[in-house]
């Protein structure tokens, strides 16, 4: 409760009159492949969301999203994929608030081409469910070897917005690893931190009670 409330007073401290501008830096898509051997280490993996620009992910206490590849797509070769035949996977989301409102997205379809990473918000229609639109997601840094204490940013742009949302392996990341992202961030790709937006994680999170699969390396 304790970092909830000191992560929440850190929110509002960190709201930003700069403009969230695009990044200065990415990582060019060569190099995004061969630190997560072909995407193999976004997969098979729960990512926890931590922070985020959008001034809603503030009023989260949970937010986690498990990527997996879809049947037969796993052993495609990346280096053969194009718009038309992109490698296939699935994003499985589940959000709860502050005030306990628990939210289960419908499977978001994820596809991947040598050059590009596209996400597909899914919409529920109730008779059935519909992702129309993909939203071209751009790796600006990515952890090491499965580490616990740097982060995966990513970046897009959508409807003239420039969003930014930051996930790790482990909610429980230290505040110090946390400003250590952070500062590296500002440096190497002009990313504020003031533009984001604290998930409200409970101190010492327990993985796997908000009904995500314990799966992440260790």
């Amino acid at each position: 409760m304790v970092r909830a409330q000191q992560e929440d007073s850190e929110s509002k401290r960190m709201a930003s009159t700069k403009p969230i501008t695009a990044p200065t830096k990415v990582m060019p898509w060569e190099e995004f492949y061969k630190t997560t051997d072909n995407a193999n280490k976004l997969m098979n993996r729960v990512w926890y969301c931590i922070a985020a620009t959008e001034k809603a992910i503030g009023d989260e206490k949970i937010f986690w999203e498990h990527w997996y590849w879809n049947e037969n797509e796993e052993s495609k070769d990346l280096a053969e994929t194009k718009k038309n035949r992109p490698k296939k996977a699935s994003n499985h989301t589940l959000t709860i608030s502050a005030t306990g409102k628990e939210v289960d997205y419908p499977i978001w379809p994820l596809k991947f081409t040598s050059d590009s990473m596209k996400m597909y918000p899914a919409i529920d229609l109730k008779c059935m469910v519909i992702a129309p639109i993909g939203l071209s997601m751009q790796p600006v840094v990515f952890p090491t070897e499965d580490s616990r204490t740097e982060f995966r940013v990513d970046y897009c742009k959508a409807m003239g917005k420039n969003m930014y949302f930051v996930f790790v392996l482990d909610p429980n990341i230290s505040e110090d690893d946390k400003k250590k992202n952070f500062d590296l961030l500002e440096k190497e790709n002009g990313v504020l931190r003031e533009w984001f937006h604290q998930v409200q994680w409970e101190a010492d999170y327990e993985i796997g009670s908000a009904g995500e699969p314990d799966i992440n390396p260790k």
